[in-house]
């Protein structure tokens, strides 16, 4: 049974795979529409309200709003949270199939 380290890793790899894939939704949303990836931050594009820090988890952010937006209410599709966890499986998949971990 591997030790709590090797646990710890795998969490912190699934975690910056989630990062990736929704820095990865952010490309896909705004490169089409002309819009910078980098300004302005996480909002809803319905209302334009800032996601608050909390809420901008990959996935658990998702989950915690229950697919809409906290001031609006208006609906994020689940492409969003899918997206983050794919990039997270295949994060955490690469370091297992990789003899240092």
């Amino acid at each position: 049974m591997p030790d709590a380290q090797w646990w710890v890793i795998v969490i912190w790899i699934a975690l910056v795979g989630g990062c990736i894939g929704s820095f990865f939704n952010v490309v896909l949303y705004r490169l089409p529409r002309g819009e910078s990836v980098v300004w302005p931050g996480s909002h809803c594009p319905k209302c334009n309200h800032a996601i608050r820090a909390r809420h901008n988890l990959p996935v658990l952010g998702w989950l915690m709003l229950r697919g809409k937006c906290y001031d609006c209410k208006a609906p994020i599709s689940v492409r969003y949270p899918l997206i983050e966890a794919a990039f997270a499986a295949v994060a955490v998949a690469i370091a297992l199939a990789t003899p240092w971990l």
